[in-house]
């Protein structure tokens, strides 16, 4: 459609959030995740529709201010496409208090970081104490049956990855903003991760604790396991005092975890963050596929998004910590993760094949194996997913 100056007419638009980025400024709709980066022109143009001005009003100073003619059709489409257009009548679910926003202000609220410190100082000091309470490989292993280790600690780490995942949607819903959990893929690991895109709509500076809330809850939930493992001892099984330890000691291999940030964890965002980056990983290799490419005197790869000036620059000098990074996870699966593996599988052949083998040998083993089975078939099942929607969505096809 084309709106002539005389033109009155106006739009309406749902609640949107504007945050000043260095390349312009990140319009959004929270509640959808619909976001994109506007001249300052054109988000001060959305502003004056937000006003109530006509359209043709916004043409005009628009083509005053910037020298040239809005092509309003192409505006107003853009608008649509992005969700920020509201019908006549239609509610703004914007305007709706996201749920669990209370539970959220009061979870990281100062008397909960009084008790969260106090908890974790707690800890450390019973640590101290005893050394037999500080985290150790040896805590896994709190029984001689192969299947019950992974069995129980996959069962116990349930609600403890809900713990850490609800802590970065509640620090999120703090701040009016939306989240989503999902079941995701990084390099080989299966991870559970808490969507936030709606931190696009607050400044940089107050997403740093949606960021590191995740580690904030591993560290309370070791310090929580460390002294409930205190509390058990001489207090039923011997087995429950160790099964706590066994919690804390993958919670601190989850707090490891985040250091490798080449996977995008919870501290590969506090650095983007922090050096103004929105999509740093997938700037960095494209710019590698580019490289390899060109070492290889074969076409160049078109870039799929539009990248701003500082995932460029910022590239650079990541795209060596990216390859060091990927080449440590691929030789620890070489190195220790295969060996490790064929091992396991080897004692479990070794018992099947077996005709001494006792009854509770083989349950063992077929529980082992079933685990196992699972675990591969959820991982394929991820990756399968994940490609068919980038598929999906390289097509513009709905996912």
């Amino acid at each position: 459609m084309t709106v002539a100056s005389s033109d009155s007419t106006t739009v309406l638009l749902h609640k949107l959030t504007m945050i000043a980025q260095d390349d312009g400024v990140m319009v959004g709709r929270p509640d959808i995740a619909s976001y994109a980066v506007f001249p300052e022109e054109g988000a001060e143009a959305l502003r004056m529709l937000d006003s109530g001005l006509p359209v043709s009003e916004v043409a005009a100073w628009y083509e005053r201010t910037c020298g040239e003619t809005l092509d309003v059709e192409d505006f107003l489409e853009t608008l649509g496409e992005l969700g920020f257009l509201r019908a006549e009548g239609e509610d703004d679910p914007a305007a709706v208090e996201v749920r669990w926003q209370r539970l959220g202000r009061w979870t990281f609220s100062w008397p909960a970081w009084l008790c969260y410190l106090a908890l974790i100082g707690a800890a450390i000091v019973a640590m101290v104490r005893d050394p037999s309470l500080r985290p150790s490989y040896h805590d896994v292993f709190f029984t001689d049956h192969l299947s019950l280790i992974p069995i129980t600690l996959t069962v116990v780490q349930i609600p403890c990855i809900l713990v850490h995942e609800g802590f970065h949607a509640l620090s999120g819903r703090r701040l009016g903003l939306p989240s989503t959990l999902t079941i995701s893929r990084r390099l080989y690991y299966l991870v559970a991760e808490t969507r936030l895109d709606s931190l696009f709509s607050v400044e940089r500076r107050r997403r740093y604790l949606p960021f590191v809330a995740g580690m904030l809850a591993d560290a309370v939930l070791v310090a929580a396991m460390t002294l409930l493992s205190v509390a058990l001892r001489g207090v039923g099984p011997a087995w429950c005092s160790a099964v706590c330890l066994a919690v804390a000691f993958t919670c601190v291999m989850r707090l490891i975890w985040q250091f490798m940030f080449y996977l995008e964890t919870d501290l590969y965002y506090v650095l983007t963050n922090a050096l103004r980056c929105s999509d740093l990983q997938n700037a960095t290799r494209f710019q590698l596929r580019t490289l390899l490419r060109r070492l290889l005197r074969r076409t160049l790869p078109q870039p799929d998004a539009d990248w701003s000036d500082r995932d460029r620059a910022m590239a650079r000098w990541y795209a060596p910590l990216l390859v060091a990074g990927y080449g440590f996870s691929l030789g620890s699966l070489v190195w220790a993760g295969i060996p490790t593996t064929v091992h396991f599988w080897s004692q479990i052949a070794d018992r099947f094949r077996g005709t001494g083998t006792a009854t509770t040998g083989l349950l063992d083993a077929a529980s082992f194996v079933g685990l196992t089975s699972l675990q591969i078939g959820l991982l394929l099942y991820v990756t399968v997913r994940d490609r068919r929607a980038r598929k999906a969505t390289n097509q513009g096809v709905p996912s």
